[in-house]
């Protein structure tokens, strides 16, 4: 593709084209490597898991709210349904969300344009009194599987191969990722398919139950077009040790209208910000992995230092380490949150709105010393 930009770089509509289509593979190859560092992290026995309160009721939400555009380009419906006792529970959130984001993006990919997918969450009956049980479902009227392959899906670098399937895009690592995630929660999964007919995927996972409290769950809809472009006239003092990195950061914020201050290691970017005045600065982008002082190191100092916003200024993570321990890493450090390398503005734009909004926190809590 670069080689075709170079060769057409005087018409515009085909340099446009041929970057739309390496944007296309080069999520698809840092799906990939992500797939791939997720099961060996697993074979390994590394995966760490991270216990919180939190909301069905809003994780069902944000299941929907993830996957509401790519439902709509396929003109499929998304029906969900849910019947609990229990609201809140105690669990790794973060880890659900990739069961089901797998599941769910399964669904959507081999289920034909006009399609019905349903996602069913029952709180099931239990003797106990500490935990709940929840039977996940996650059904399509797509494609389905072959009996064969039926039996061997959970394995890794396992695809169904034929006309169809080999026109999407899969590492074959989704299942066996999902399966053992699941087992590892001390849950099980199943799945019952037809070719032609569709499927089912049946997740089965106790959970604690937690103290009950009154959340609001109105659907947040995406509002950027309404609200503008928040990035406008913003000023980031940013934490970014690679010259390339650091020159597309600022050249992307430059066209959303915001600016930059770069500062090649954490020790710098704590200079810059003791010498600032209040204002001269709306947010820190924080690089993590930096020389002299990394990023975690550089933002527990700027919590502890004597200027006036040292409490409250955003900190935002920039990594390339996208696992769940990284973001508690993150923001047990002090940051607000966290976006993953490479940044996408329209990410970074949610993420800030997010903070504005009070979601992100402004005041991080339980900072290491």
């Amino acid at each position: 593709m670069t080689s075709l930009i170079r060769h057409d770089a005087g018409n515009k509509d085909k340099v446009i084209e041929y970057a739309d289509k390496i944007d296309i593979s080069s999520q698809h190859l840092l799906g990939i490597i992500n797939d791939i560092l997720d099961m060996s992290k697993i074979e390994a026995g590394k995966t760490v898991f991270k216990y919180d309160d939190f909301s069905i009721l809003n994780f069902i939400q944000k299941i929907n709210n993830l996957f509401h555009s790519q439902i709509d380009e396929k003109k499929q419906t998304l029906t969900t349904k849910k019947n609990i006792r229990h609201e809140w529970v105690n669990g790794d959130q973060l880890h659900l969300m990739q069961i089901f984001n797998n599941l769910l993006s399964n669904a959507v990919k081999y289920t034909q344009e006009g399609g019905e997918i349903q996602f069913l969450v029952e709180e099931c009956e239990t003797n106990s009194s500490v935990y709940a049980k929840y039977r996940f479902l996650v059904r399509d009227n797509g494609i389905g599987m072959s009996a064969d392959f039926k039996d061997k899906i959970f394995d890794a670098f396992t695809r169904a191969e034929n006309s169809v399937t080999n026109k999407i895009q899969g590492t074959g690592l989704g299942m066996a990722i999902t399966r053992n995630l699941v087992e590892a929660m001390g849950g099980t999964i199943d799945v019952e398919s037809e070719l032609g007919q569709g499927s089912c995927f049946e997740v089965l996972i106790e959970l604690r139950i937690a103290e009950d409290r009154t959340v609001a769950l109105a659907a947040q809809e995406d509002t950027d077009e309404q609200d503008g472009n928040i990035l406008q006239g913003m000023r980031f003092l940013c934490a970014e040790d690679n010259e390339l990195n650091a020159e597309i950061l600022t050249e992307l914020l430059k066209i959303e209208g915001a600016e930059c201050t770069i500062c090649e290691n954490g020790e710098e970017v704590l200079k810059a910000f003791e010498q600032s005045a209040p204002g001269d600065y709306d947010m820190i982008l924080m690089d993590v992995q930096m020389p002299v002082m990394n990023g975690y190191e550089a933002t527990k100092a700027i919590r502890r230092s004597s200027h006036e916003l040292a409490k409250t200024i955003p900190i935002i993570a920039m990594t390339a380490n996208a696992f769940s321990e990284d973001i508690q890493h993150s923001l047990s450090a002090g940051m607000n949150a966290h976006v993953s390398k490479p940044v996408e503005m329209t990410v970074l734009e949610k993420t800030i709105r997010s903070i504005k909004s009070g979601g992100g926190g402004t005041e991080p809590q339980g900072i290491e010393q």
